[in-house]
């Protein structure tokens, strides 16, 4: 997830490129763009996706962006996470420039279930972000 803002920029289980999303919808991706859009199961979660999605893949499918954010950077990333492989967080901190920060999740899951790790990446964003305010 990447959310933006003028001064900083957080990403928790982020993958560094479209790539890593587009496989997602391969076995639905003629479908996509035959009908507009369809049905795809992402980490146990149904989710409508359009035929725009897959234009928009192919646009951020390098970690350029990401060299080009001009913004303090941190990286929340599980090296468990079963969804985004924790390389993934290794690739996006190597694009980005400094300012730049990288916090283990040690036993979260990609969707942070547990109440614990969601308010753990909530407490800390909060400590890092009010540098930036």
């Amino acid at each position: 997830m990447f959310i933006d803002d003028n001064l900083s920029t957080p990403t928790i289980g982020a993958p560094a490129t479209a790539h890593h999303v587009q496989h997602l919808f391969d076995n639905k991706s003629t479908e996509i763009r035959q009908a507009g859009e369809a049905k795809v199961n992402l980490a146990g979660r149904t989710f409508n996706v359009k035929s725009q999605m897959l234009e928009d893949l192919k646009q951020w499918n390098t970690p350029d962006h990401i060299r080009n954010l001009r913004k303090a950077l941190i990286i929340f990333h599980s090296p468990i996470d079963q969804v985004v492989d924790i390389n993934e967080a290794a690739t996006i901190y190597q694009a980005a420039r400094h300012p730049k920060s990288f916090i283990s999740l040690d036993k979260a899951d990609h969707l942070l279930s547990r109440a614990a790790d969601a308010e753990y990446v909530a407490d800390m964003l909060v400590a890092w972000s009010s540098r930036y305010l």
